[in-house]
């Protein structure tokens, strides 16, 4: 495995654009790697990890539930900004995996610790 950590940024909502996907298919690419992989979720991110999405209605591919399966590739957090989950009205509990929150001071020391930084 790779000392040279890398952070993948999530920042939009799911289903919004293909961001999520873009941003899976990276983590996905780097597993293979043994990279050292976190990924940090932002904003309107954090609905990445939101349990029970339904869209049936639409025309998209499902992609949140594979973040699920990430810890067993290779990823060792799921950071979360505590703001973003606590301005649109989420809890840790609502969420598919267990994250760790962070506050705006420990997000800043997280992305000055990375060797890259991917955002999506």
């Amino acid at each position: 495995m790779s000392d040279q950590p890398l952070l993948y940024v999530f920042q939009s909502a799911p289903y919004s654009n293909a961001h999520g996907p873009e941003g899976l298919d990276a983590v996905l690419i780097g597993s293979a790697f043994e990279q050292s992989m976190s990924l940090l979720f932002l904003h309107d991110g954090v609905f990445q990890l939101r349990a029970g999405q339904d869209i049936s209605a639409s025309d998209l591919k499902r992609h949140s539930k594979t973040f699920r399966a990430l810890q067993d590739l290779g990823v060792e957090h799921f950071y979360v900004h505590d703001q973003a989950l606590l301005a649109r009205g989420l809890t840790p509990e609502q969420l598919m995996v267990d994250v760790e929150l962070l506050d705006a001071a420990a997000v800043a020391t997280l992305l000055q610790q990375q060797h890259r930084v991917m955002t999506f």
